[in-house]
């Protein structure tokens, strides 16, 4: 789902922002910011810069809240909510740090108290923290950040720096407050917490919370505890080699070429090979991509390394350790996170091996995949890593990317499985196959046979036998 479209639903902003893609609150901030300033504006009567921080911290707010449970929420009244009490707020501080010049009660003005020295050693490192983490922003966010905050810029005139719209640098800004938020809390949570979790994610063999890895990222102690759990895995995958279990995905791409359906199936299978696995790790909506991914079931394409995963997808890692010698026929059952399908398998690192697919694997369709090797023979011992997409299926049932689905609206779905697409009608030339459950579009009809344009865009003659329209 593209978050960033206009006819996109609050709810489905929320479930998205949830789910982790970091863009559906961008759309959130951008539909009601213009709507909580006027509304902020009547409350407070005050400068525009005051009501544009009152809006700031209220969707500041929102952003944490919207995080912390699956609640139900309406979202327009709950940010309005949000909104007139953060005004209220402002409202209070304004009288409690107000007093009148003519009052006689004898308050007494004084020069900041001298620190102690451990208050000064703390204020040091906090202001030192602050500049690591304000270094540490993209450079548009610092820059954006620091004219508003520290020059007193306003979002007008940031946006003429940076070439902008002034929506743009709200939201720049309020994406940099966020970050340096996030990276005090990490600071301060407490590190038994932070081990239970990376304890649970190692048993459970799934990426621990962002809010642990942040925090990892500045305790060197819980750094070393997560690494000692790598080291302890790996150990026991070397002693006790033997089957494992992976996740799967689609079409099967290796030193260029596609192996998938009945040719994949009809691969011999293999003879001779002890494999343990070194675990699993799993890569959700906005985290950063481990590897660079070419499918057309991600956004343009393509998604580059470190780049952020897309909403509704997930990449999964499995590393595995062969041992030399001839491969031995093993089947490995692999599942997707739950919600999504079977997308794609991307070439395997580390080694030339080929991977095939067992019944019922159905691409696009079915959560659990069975995979095998092919037959290889190994000179040496080989560390091998699978790297692999899964998808949430469009209400078509395509696993295709938006941007790469062929214009053609589907109004049937494939019922056979391995179904031929041919040249003509009857004919036995054939340009392409397609998949269980793959949409199509009917273009005409020649007696048994109709004419279709796929999701990905190639077309060709199908029997209408193995086509059943979409509800």
């Amino acid at each position: 789902m593209n978050v960033l479209t206009s006819s996109t639903t609050d709810a489905q902003l929320v479930a998205a922002y949830r789910a982790g893609d970091t863009r559906a609150f961008d759309a959130i901030h951008d539909r009601y910011q213009a709507r909580l300033e006027r509304f902020a504006r009547r409350m407070l009567q005050a400068n525009p810069a005051v009501v544009e921080d009152v809006v700031q911290e209220s969707m500041l707010r929102a952003s944490r809240a919207l995080l912390r449970d699956d609640r139900h929420i309406e979202l327009k009244p709950w940010l309005y909510r949000l909104t007139r009490n953060c005004a209220l707020d402002e409202i209070s501080r304004v009288r409690t740090d107000s007093f009148a010049l003519d009052d006689d009660t004898g308050l007494e003005l004084v020069g900041p108290v001298a620190l102690q020295p451990e208050d000064a050693s703390e204020q040091r490192t906090s202001v030192r923290e602050t500049l690591a983490d304000l270094a540490a922003l993209p450079e548009s966010q610092r820059h954006a950040l620091v004219r508003r905050e520290v020059d007193g810029l306003s979002h007008e005139q940031i946006a003429g720096e940076l070439g902008i719209t002034p929506q743009a640098t709200r939201s720049l800004v309020f994406r940099a407050r966020t970050s340096l938020m996030q990276e005090r809390e990490a600071r301060t949570v407490d590190c038994e917490g932070v081990r239970v979790d990376l304890l649970r994610a190692h048993d459970e063999r799934r990426r621990a919370s962002a809010a642990s890895l942040r925090h990892v990222a500045h305790c060197g102690a819980c750094r070393a505890f997560r690494r000692d759990l790598k080291r302890m895995r790996h150990a026991a995958a070397i002693m006790i080699p033997g089957p494992l279990l992976v996740l799967g995905l689609g079409s099967i791409k290796i030193g260029g070429t596609v192996v998938a359906g009945k040719k994949a199936a009809a691969v011999a299978g293999i003879a001779a090979v002890g494999v343990a696995g070194l675990g699993t790790q799993v890569f959700g909506p906005g985290d950063p991509s481990p590897v660079p991914v070419q499918s057309k079931a991600v956004p343009q394409g393509q998604l580059a390394q470190g780049q952020p995963i897309p909403a509704g997808t997930a990449v999964v890692r499995q590393v595995l350790e062969l041992q030399a010698g001839a491969l031995q026929r093993r089947e490995l059952t692999m599942t997707c996170p739950p919600g999504t399908r079977v997308a794609d398998l991307l070439p395997p690192a580390g080694a030339k091996l080929a991977v095939t697919y067992a019944a019922p694997t159905v691409v696009g369709a079915t959560r659990a995949a069975r995979v095998r090797f092919a037959p290889a023979d190994l000179p040496a011992p080989a560390r091998v890593t699978l790297t692999m997409l899964c998808k949430r299926p469009a209400a078509s049932g395509s696993i295709v990317a938006a941007d790469q689905r062929a214009a053609a609206r589907p109004t049937h779905r494939v019922i056979a499985d391995d179904a031929l697409l041919r040249d003509a009608p009857r004919g036995d030339a054939a340009s392409g196959s397609v998949r269980r459950g793959q949409p199509v579009a009917v273009r005409a009809r020649d007696g048994a046979w109709s004419r279709v344009v796929t999701d990905t865009g190639e077309r060709g003659w199908i029997a209408s036998r193995d086509l059943a329209p979409l509800p």
